[in-house]
């Protein structure tokens, strides 16, 4: 370090240099200090923490003054020697006016010697007024530690000309031993402040504050530096500071038996934690052990592997040659070694494949069943025979035993062996021992869980595989199964289909020639085109009654087919049981009378309305008395009777006879379809073996049930029961709402309506032809569909009947073309749809179509007049 000058440093500047000096060192010593703190504040338990740092302040402390002492006493030193000697002063000016020579000019100022121009540094403090906000002694602005400008003040401060210091450098204006220091902070501390000693033009040193920052003026980076005296503040003398010196030595000798105390607690101190550090490090060794078995154990599931650490690590920590870890076998009694270690290496294949019998070991024995460790050594008087003549065979001198213990069950044993010398372990020793077993227990019992979890998953996946063999069989099978039902499904719906067909072209091709029979019957007996004979009107009667059988049994056939079809819809509405009960008796009536049978009927006033389909309502109950008419013999008696079961909510109807009964054997056939009871009956009495199955559907449709009660000989007694919710009323019919002007338009027809008869079957022409005529109708007959629609527009009819099945156009399309012409003549124009098939769906359809009604063949001549009529507005008689 560099003597300070002769000259006597102000006080700030000497406590600047002090402090430095004074911050090198004690920051050295402190960080040592702090280092050793910490490292021991970490190992040591946390009873002795304080104390540790406690320790570590009155050493800080000690430092702080050792250091303080020796920094001054080496400042004192340096300001008592002698002076440097010193470059004389020249007669002329230390500084000449003259220009420096170039070559003795600093770099920086052969660079730029370019003074400003007045009035530039004035600008630049106008611009920046952060500068002279502080009313510095002085400013300089400099380029790379040039001069470049100065106000008069620093000129002043100085002993110079403002001009001649513009031909000065930076350090030419600092004392001989500042000038580099003055470099230096111009270079490292820009905006920081810092004390500096200058020159004037005297050569008499100037104390100064210097702060310099960098400005930007006229697109140029300059340096500005300002300048504050430091002379108002008294130097601090040699005197001064040897007072100093000498009160900090009496303060270090009257702190120094504090010191020595504290030294020797600190000694004592180090000492224990020296020992607790010893302690913390076999702590440490021990925890990482068991942190090594624990992964050991966690990380894998090969047993070998782990128990081979365990006995590693246990041999290493208690410092034993040998470990070796058995497996306890109850059922055996015996003891299999799993893992030994030594320092040979890991245990041989024989080693590890012993299996000994505890019979031999009763020590052995009464560790696994006392779960208690047993240590013990060669020359030991208490050590069991056998044991003692096992240590001397192998050369053991110590040896341990301990239980392994997992979740209170012993799972088996580890021994301790060491042949060196004879020892005993201590209590922690045993306990961390004890542990490790325990670790080995675990992981025993976790091989032996994972083995049997794997046979549960190997026997599952068997299973599963087994499983899914028969899922894929089955699904075989189901597949299979599926096609032949598919391919069953498409025979009966290919079946269903044709059936449906069959019915449909039976009930066309019946239906049309009945049609004309009947029809042509009707017109016989009507005596249309003159009176006929009783022998004559006899035979049209005949004609007509078996007609009207043929239809009736066609009739039920399709009314089977829907049921089965599931087609048949019901129209429930609220009915009037009186109004169905009378006529269902009036259509039986005339046969019972043929029969000479006694015909009665009882109602239950209570039942007034029911909700039923009418038509299907009324045609069980006629199917019922006909079967009674038909079997009771004459001179027997029939009757009808309703009663009410308001509890059950429930209506029952009666048809009971007086006939020929039916045997219990035969009663589960009794409502099979085309089911005779008896052939004999099939040929003594017509019928098809339909109605009692049509009775049983269509009841059941309605919700509700059949049951019969006979008796040969003395009757039977069929009874239907349908549901009678509370509270039904009848429904009234709507009123007719036709207006005045409706009514008017209605009647205001020409005296012979002209009726077009689309029609492709000649008889059926003839008869109709003939028939609405002798009513009263003009007929206009067209042939086909198209045909028809050319003749509505020709002819302009006032209705029309539409056959559904013709050639060339069916009546379906002629409809919805009817329906779609723009002419409200045409489009308006009533139209009765006539068809021969009276299949499920029929009626809607033509209805869709745009037909407003529907009639089935055969004809009922009457009923055509009176649908005419309604239609037309005309009351005509036929």
């Amino acid at each position: 370090m560099k003597p300070l000058p002769e000259r006597p440093l102000p006080l700030t500047g000497l406590f600047t240099e002090l402090k430095r000096r004074f911050a090198i060192r004690f920051g050295i010593w402190l960080a040592v200090i702090l280092v050793v703190t910490i490292m021991i504040y970490l190992l040591v338990p946390d009873s002795w923490r304080f104390a540790v740092l406690v320790g570590g302040v009155m050493a800080a402390a000690l430092a702080a003054l050792a250091t303080g002492l020796q920094v001054l006493n080496r400042l004192v030193n340096e300001l008592q020697q002698p002076p440097v000697p010193q470059r004389q002063p020249q007669p002329e000016p230390a500084l000449p006016l003259e220009p420096v020579p170039e070559e003795q000019k600093a770099p920086a100022a052969r660079e730029d010697r370019s003074p400003w121009p007045a009035g530039e540094l004035e600008a630049l403090l106008a611009a920046h007024p952060e500068i002279s906000r502080s009313n510095p002694d002085g400013i300089i602005v400099h380029r790379k530690a040039t001069v470049l400008a100065v106000n008069p003040e620093a000129a002043a401060l100085f002993g110079y000309e403002p001009a001649e210091m513009t031909r000065l450098t930076l350090p030419q204006l600092a004392a001989p031993d500042y000038q580099s220091m003055l470099l230096r902070n111009l270079m490292l501390k820009y905006d920081k402040p810092f004390e500096l000693v200058a020159q004037n033009k005297d050569g008499q040193t100037l104390p100064l504050r210097v702060w310099t920052r960098q400005v930007t003026h006229n697109g140029q980076n300059v340096g500005v530096m300002t300048l504050h005296r430091l002379d108002s503040l008294e130097a601090i003398s040699i005197k001064e500071l040897q007072k100093t010196r000498e009160e900090l030595e009496r303060r270090i000798r009257e702190s120094s038996s504090e010191l020595r105390f504290a030294n020797e607690r600190l000694r004592q101190e180090l000492e224990e934690r020296k020992r607790k550090e010893a302690e913390l490090l076999q702590r440490n060794r021990e925890l990482m052990v068991l942190q090594s078995a624990a992964v050991a154990i966690t990380s894998s599931l090969d047993l070998r592997y782990v128990l081979n650490t365990v006995a590693l690590e246990m041999a290493k920590l208690l410092n034993v040659e040998r470990c070796t870890i058995s497996e306890w076998r109850r059922d055996e009694d015996t003891i299999a070694t799993l893992s030994v270690y030594s320092p040979e290496g890991w245990g041989s294949t024989e080693a590890l494949s012993q299996v000994r019998k505890l019979e031999n070991l009763p020590l052995t024995r009464s560790v696994l069943e006392d779960q208690i460790p047993e240590q013990m050594t060669i020359d030991q008087p208490s050590v069991d025979p056998y044991e003692a003549a096992h240590m001397r065979s192998v050369g053991v001198k110590t040896r341990m035993l301990l239980p392994m213990v997992f979740q209170r069950r012993v799972i088996g044993l580890v021994e301790l062996e060491d042949s060196r010398e004879e020892r005993t372990f201590t209590a922690q020793e045993i306990s961390l021992a004890r542990l490790l077993a325990n670790q080995a227990a675990s992981a025993i019992e976790n091989a032996r869980l994972y083995q049997k979890a794997q046979e549960e998953i190997a026997e599952r996946k068997q299973a599963e595989a087994a499983l899914a063999q028969e899922r894929a069989l089955l699904a075989q099978r189901v597949q299979e199964r599926t096609a032949e039902l598919s391919k069953a499904n498409a025979e009966l719906a290919r079946a269903s289909k044709l059936k449906d067909e069959f019915l449909a072209s039976m009930s066309h091709e019946l239906r049309t020639p009945l049609n004309a029979i009947l029809g042509s019957a009707e017109i016989l007996q009507s005596e249309t085109f003159g009176q006929l004979n009783e022998k004559q009107l006899k035979y049209a009667q005949n004609i007509e009654e078996s007609g009207r059988h043929l239809l009736e049994l066609i009739n039920d056939i399709l009314d089977l087919s829907k049921i089965e079809a599931g087609k048949m819809e019901l129209s429930i509405q609220p009915v009037s049981v009186a109004a169905v009960c009378d006529a269902s008796v009036r259509l039986v009536k005339q046969l019972a009378h043929k029969k000479q049978l006694q015909l009665s009927m009882s109602l239950d006033e209570r039942v007034q309305t029911i909700p039923a389909d009418e038509r299907r309502l009324k045609q069980i109950l006629v199917n019922l008395l006909s079967n009674a008419v038909k079997f009771t013999p004459e001179g027997g008696q029939i009757g009808l009777e309703v009663r009410g079961d308001p509890d059950r909510e429930t209506v029952h109807f009666t048809v009971w006879d007086t006939g020929i009964g039916i045997a219990r054997e035969d009663m589960d056939r009794l409502f099979q379809p085309f089911m005779q009871l008896d052939s004999s009956l099939s040929r003594q009495y017509a019928g098809t073996g339909l109605g009692l199955s049509l009775v049983s559907r269509m009841t059941e449709l309605h919700g509700g049930s059949v049951s019969v009660e006979s008796e040969p000989g003395k009757g039977s007694r069929f009874t239907v029961s349908l549901p009678w919710p509370e509270a039904v009323t009848l429904t009234q019919p709507e009123a007719d709402t036709a207006t005045l002007e409706d009514r008017q338009e209605m009647v205001d027809l020409p005296e012979r309506p002209v009726i077009l008869l689309a029609e492709d079957n000649e008889k059926t022409i003839e008869f109709l032809t003939d028939y609405l005529q002798m009513q009263g109708f003009q007929l206009v007959v067209a042939r086909n569909g198209k045909e028809a629609l050319e003749r509505v527009k020709e002819e302009k009819p006032h209705l029309v009947l539409m056959d559904v099945q013709m050639p060339e156009m069916d009546g379906l399309e002629a409809m919805r073309r009817l329906r779609a012409d723009p002419d409200p003549a045409v489009n308006r124009l009533p139209v009765i749809a006539i068809t021969a098939l009276a299949m499920p769906g029929d009626r809607e359809r033509c209805l869709e179509a745009g037909a407003n009604d529907y009639m089935s063949k055969p004809l009922s001549l009457r009923g055509l007049v009176q649908v005419i009529n309604r239609y037309l507005g005309q009351r005509r008689l036929a």
